[in-house]
């Protein structure tokens, strides 16, 4: 009877690790509570599905250029936390396509790792279809969604550039910073190795970092960088996780549209 209760135990501790690890990670928000057009922004609500077909929702904005930026968000909220950011690299002429992974926003489903990089896939597959080429795609992803976007870049391999912001090296070694100890890897069901995966990576790519962030340690896009292959470009911002964008904006900007217009001198 104890080894029973025991192993029930063992069974509870893991399923409840497994949930405190899954709302850790991923923490979305279903409610839209801002759109592009609220910022004289138009844009075009577009539904498509992943690669295992989910659901998925995302903005289309249109721009001047025949680019187009594909930006995958954060582990929190949805994409309507996003409009400033879109508003910004739409007014540089890009066309910019922003999506919800799954079950964020009005996507179905429920986040993963894997269904993540399927998300991803799915939305390449979406700008394939509207007509766009691999080397008219710039992707770029914010904290988690730079994993993602490393992602794609590893997995397609001919994207125009890739812009990674405030992006951690991995799950575990992010848990490492918070916890003060390393996670058995067995344990981790997230582990986004980014780290593994940019040393392959051989696109244009600009990683930017804030050297005071207080959710992912500077040291994490230093250690990027440092793994990742030329050509690259490194941009260090000032302020918090949460509120570096806005309040590096001018270095932020002008560091991307800097970017971007040497991506364009390179034919």
């Amino acid at each position: 009877m104890f080894l029973v209760f025991f192993l029930f135990f063992l069974l509870f501790s893991y399923l409840l690790f497994k949930f405190y690890e899954h709302i850790k990670v991923y923490r979305p928000r279903e409610e839209l509570f801002s759109f592009p057009s609220d910022l004289d922004v138009q844009f075009e609500d577009i539904n498509f599905t992943s690669r295992d077909q989910v659901l998925l929702n995302g903005w289309f904005i249109e721009g001047s250029l025949h680019r187009v930026i594909l930006f995958c968000h954060g582990n929190f909220g949805n994409i309507s936390s996003r409009v400033d950011i879109i508003k910004d690299l739409n007014l540089l002429g890009y066309n910019v396509f922003i999506f919800d992974y799954r079950g964020y926003g009005r996507s179905n489903g429920v986040p993963s790792e894997k269904g993540l990089y399927l998300d991803v896939l799915g939305a390449y597959d979406y700008l394939k279809d509207k007509g766009f080429k691999d080397e008219d795609m710039i992707v770029f992803g914010r904290s988690l969604g730079g994993a993602v976007a490393i992602f794609l870049a590893s997995f397609v391999g001919g994207l125009r550039g890739m812009i990674i912001d405030s992006t951690f090296i991995s799950a575990r070694d992010l848990g490492y910073d918070i916890l003060g100890y390393y996670l058995p890897k067995f344990s981790i069901s997230n582990r986004f190795e980014s780290i593994k995966r940019i040393k392959n990576i051989k696109i244009p790519k600009l990683i930017v970092h804030s050297e005071h962030d207080d959710l992912i340690p500077f040291h994490h896009g230093e250690k990027l960088f440092a793994e990742a292959l030329e050509p690259k470009t490194f941009l260090k911002i000032r302020g918090l996780h949460n509120n570096c964008i806005s309040e590096s904006k001018d270095i932020y900007m002008a560091g991307i549209k800097g970017f971007l217009e040497s991506l364009e001198l390179g034919g």
